[in-house]
């Protein structure tokens, strides 16, 4: 059964045609910037898509939180979500409709068909606009009392700073740091091309916001595994497609296990690795999703 898959994103709408684990017809559109436009965009999209193949169910990523109904309740890095029905608003009553948390989409991906299958224990950091994570309990996705469980963004990494600016969401985010290494490496702010840049720079400043930023990414695995216990953590997102940055938060990560001797001794290390469906993880398991509810 084909499902039309969108990912609504903070930065970028992604849509795709979902058959199990495979991916067809992949379209990126930038998110516009309110409501209108975004139903504007969305009705023409989907009729797009029927020329190009019947369907009758559609799936979608979101940022925040989003209940049984269906109805996004937070919208987080796209806030004019708040509180909408998918379903309605959007004039769908013709199409099955299922909804689900982006970063719990990509978690069940990785859980079915990815580098999470047959852990019993393990967790999914997704990296983009903000910072979502989906955590594994048992091999089942734990969503918690509120459905709000992973909703890291909100972690405080720094006490020290007040507001916004102290959350893990604004400091750990993607986007943030593609468009930063754009300006000290002076290329476009396309991942490809400012990783291309880095790995052969002498910039020392671009280099350690890199660092840094890595560095930041293995202090809240550390930190989940001191909670969850984990075999494992998966970095999802577009960026986790890049090598060097999994290879840095691996390194900084085991580098964590010679600050004190304590923590060789008592904390057993955990993996940590790409996501193998990547910036895809957020579509196939949004359709996941739409088979669960169906049971």
């Amino acid at each position: 059964m084909v499902v039309l898959g969108i990912d609504i994103g903070g930065t970028m709408i992604k849509t795709a045609l979902i058959s199990q684990n495979e991916v067809s017809f992949k379209k990126r559109f930038p998110t516009p910037s309110d409501k209108e436009q975004f139903q504007r965009l969305l009705s023409q999209m989907i009729r797009d898509y029927q020329e190009i193949q019947s369907f009758h169910k559609i799936a979608f990523s979101v940022p925040g939180s989003v209940d049984q109904s269906g109805t996004v309740r937070f919208g987080g890095a796209v806030p004019y979500l708040d509180q909408l029905q998918l379903q309605s608003f959007l004039e769908l009553e013709n199409f099955e409709v299922f909804v689900e948390n982006d970063a719990k989409a990509a978690t069940s991906c990785e859980m079915k068909y990815g580098n999470l299958k047959g852990i019993q224990q393990a967790a999914a950091i997704i990296l983009g606009t903000g910072v979502g994570m989906g955590i594994c309990i048992n091999g089942q996705l734990y969503k918690g009392t509120h459905m709000q469980a992973g909703e890291i963004s909100f972690m405080i990494r720094d006490r020290q700073i007040t507001g916004q600016d102290s959350f893990v969401g604004m400091g750990l985010s993607a986007v943030w740091l593609i468009k930063q290494l754009a300006e000290l490496l002076k290329v476009d702010d396309e991942g490809e091309q400012v990783f291309a840049a880095l790995k052969d720079s002498e910039n020392e400043s671009a280099k350690a916001l890199f660092h840094d930023y890595c560095k930041q990414v293995a202090f809240l695995c550390f930190n989940v595994q001191t909670l969850l216990d984990v075999e494992k953590i998966v970095i999802g997102g577009g960026i986790s497609q890049q090598e060097y940055l999994v290879q840095t938060i691996q390194q900084a990560y085991r580098e964590l296990f010679t600050v004190a001797p304590i923590i060789k001794k008592t904390l057993q290390p955990m993996t940590i690795e790409a996501a193998k469906f990547q910036a895809d993880a957020n579509l196939i398991g949004a359709a996941i999703k739409e088979n669960e509810d169906e049971k």
